[in-house]
C-alpha cells in the first residue's frame, strides 16, 4: 500500500488540494462575500421574505461549490470505470437533493411568513399545505433519484396512483369539507356573530368558523357542528346583524293542575247564582276554561259549563244561550267574568222568578283547580329564540301564558304580548298577538298563529335590515 502511495501520491494529493480549495472558497462565499454583497444590492427591497430567500440561496450556492469541487477532484483523479460512474451519479444525486431541500425550505418559510398574517381559522389549512408540499418534494426527489440510478419508475407511479385513490375514497368527506371551508372563509360566506338558518331546520348564532365545520349556538345553548360541505350545498338564510336582544329574557313556565271539589253543590238556578258569587276564583276559572284545556283540539262551544248545565239539566234554553254568548276575551279578570255571569242569571231570575230543582244526581258541583306553577328550562333572549321555543313548548305552558296569566293572575294581557311590549318595545307586534281571540281557536291553532305572526315580523325585519 505504501509503495502504491509513493508511486501515485501526486495523483492523490492534487485532487485533495483541489477539493480543499473549493471547500475554502465555498465557506468564504457563504459567510463573507455573498451576505455583504447581496445585502448591499438588495438594501432597498422591503419584502419581508428577503432574508429568507438570501439565506437559502446562499446555502444552495455553498452546496453547489462543494459538489463542483468534488466532481473536479474526481475528474483529475485516477478513478475510472464503474467507480467513477457511481461517484458521478452520487454527486448528481446530491446536487438535486440539495436543490429540492433548499426549494422546500423556501416554500415552507414563505408559508410560515404569510400564515402569521391571516385569521386564525386558516392555521390548520396552512399546516396541511406544508405537509402536502413536503410530500410533493419527497416524491419529486425520489423520481429524480430513480432516473439518475436507472431504477424503474412504473411501480412507483402505480403506488402513488393507488395511494391517491385510497386517500380520495377514505377522506372524500374531509376533502369536500376542506374545499368548502376555503370558500366559506375566503369569501366570508358566514362570519362569527351571524345568525344562520338552514333548510334542514338547524339555526343559531355562528360562534366559530373552521376549515372543517361551522359551529353554531342554538337558542337552548346547544353547540351544533355543521360540516362545511353540507353548509355550502344547503339553502341558507343569513342575518348579518345580531338579533335584537330583549331588555329582560322571557322565561317559559308551565303548570300542573289538580281538580278538587269545593263542597258547593247547586240543584236550582238560585243556588247556582248564590255559589257563583261565593265560589273561589279558581272554581270560576275552571268552569269557564275546563273545556278548552280538556278538549284543546276542539273550539269550545258553549263557552262555559254554567251555560251547559242550565240548558241540558234545567232546560232554560234562553238563559243558556245568553250565557254562551258571553265573550270571556273581553274581560281582564276572573272577578269581571263572575260578575257578568251572575248579572245575567240574576236578571233572568228577576224576570222569571219561578225556579225548579234538578233531578237527584244532576246537581252542579263546583270544582276548583289547584295548580303548581313551575319554570321550564327554556328562556328566550330574542325573537328568534322565542319563536323556536313556541314551536315545541307544551300545551300546558301555552295555556298558562295565554289564559291563566291574564285572568287568574290579573294581568292586562297575555304574557307574550306584555313581554314584546315591555322588553322589546314592539307595540305593533304585541297588539297583533293580543288581538288573537283564544276562545275562538284551539290551543294548537293559537300556537300556529303566534309562530306565523312572529316569523313574518322577522322576515320583514330581515328585508329592511
Amino acid at each position: 500500500m505504501f509503495e502504491w502511495i509513493e508511486k501515485n501520491w501526486l495523483s492523490v494529493f492534487v485532487p485533495f488540494i483541489v477539493f480543499f480549495s473549493f471547500t475554502i472558497l465555498a465557506f468564504w462565499l457563504r459567510f463573507r462575500l455573498v451576505p455583504s454583497y447581496v445585502n448591499t444590492k438588495l438594501k432597498a427591497v422591503k419584502w419581508q421574505g428577503k432574508e429568507l430567500l438570501i439565506k437559502n440561496v446562499t446555502i444552495f450556492a455553498f452546496y453547489c461549490i462543494l459538489i463542483l469541487g468534488a466532481y473536479t477532484a474526481i475528474e483529475i483523479s485516477p478513478v475510472k470505470g464503474s467507480v467513477y460512474i457511481a461517484i458521478c451519479r452520487l454527486l448528481l444525486s446530491l446536487f438535486f437533493l440539495s436543490l429540492i431541500y433548499v426549494l422546500h425550505r423556501i416554500s415552507i418559510g414563505i408559508l410560515n411568513l404569510y400564515s402569521n398574517q391571516v385569521k386564525r381559522p386558516l392555521f390548520k389549512p396552512f399546516q396541511r399545505l406544508k405537509t402536502l408540499l413536503t410530500i410533493c418534494f419527497i416524491a419529486i426527489g425520489l423520481l429524480i433519484l430513480f432516473e439518475i440510478w436507472h431504477f424503474p419508475t412504473t411501480p412507483f407511479f402505480i403506488f402513488i396512483l393507488l395511494g391517491c385513490t385510497v386517500v380520495l375514497i377514505v377522506f372524500k368527506d374531509e376533502i369536500s369539507n376542506l374545499i368548502a371551508g376555503f370558500e366559506i372563509i375566503n369569501n366570508e360566506i358566514v362570519k362569527k356573530g351571524d345568525y344562520i338558518k338552514l333548510e334542514t331546520a338547524e339555526e343559531g348564532t355562528v360562534i366559530n368558523t373552521t376549515w372543517r365545520h361551522v359551529e353554531i349556538k342554538t337558542f337552548d345553548d346547544k353547540i351544533i357542528f355543521i360540516p362545511n360541505g353540507r353548509l355550502i350545498k344547503t339553502r341558507l338564510e343569513i342575518l348579518r346583524k345580531p338579533p335584537k336582544r330583549a331588555k329582560a329574557p322571557f322565561r317559559f313556565y308551565t303548570r300542573l293542575n289538580i281538580k278538587e271539589l269545593t263542597g258547593l253543590k247547586a240543584k236550582n238556578l238560585k243556588e247556582l247564582l248564590k255559589y257563583i258569587k261565593e265560589a273561589p276564583d279558581s272554581a270560576i276559572f275552571y268552569h269557564t276554561h275546563d273545556f278548552m284545556e280538556e278538549y284543546h283540539y276542539l273550539i269550545s262551544q258553549p263557552s262555559n259549563e254554567f251555560a251547559l248545565w242550565i240548558g241540558n239539566v234545567l232546560g232554560y234554553d234562553i238563559l243558556s244561550e245568553k250565557l254562551s254568548t258571553v265573550d270571556i276575551f273581553e274581560f281582564s279578570s276572573i272577578g269581571e267574568i263572575r260578575k257578568r255571569i251572575a248579572d245575567i242569571i240574576e236578571e233572568y231570575i228577576n224576570n222569571y222568578p219561578h225556579d225548579k230543582n234538578c233531578e237527584e244526581g244532576e246537581e252542579f258541583h263546583f270544582i276548583k283547580s289547584v295548580g303548581a306553577v313551575m319554570p321550564t328550562a327554556y328562556v328566550a333572549h330574542d325573537l328568534r329564540e322565542f319563536v323556536q321555543i313556541l314551536k315545541f313548548i307544551s300545551l300546558n305552558s301555552l295555556f298558562f301564558h295565554i289564559y291563566e296569566a291574564k285572568l287568574r293572575l290579573g294581568k292586562i294581557s297575555n304574557d307574550f304580548s306584555l313581554w314584546l311590549s315591555e322588553s322589546f318595545e314592539e307595540k305593533e307586534l304585541a297588539e297583533k298577538i293580543m288581538s288573537i281571540d283564544p276562545y275562538m281557536h284551539t290551543i294548537e291553532d293559537i300556537r300556529e298563529k303566534l309562530v306565523s305572526i312572529i316569523e313574518n315580523h322577522l322576515e320583514m325585519e330581515t328585508a329592511s335590515g
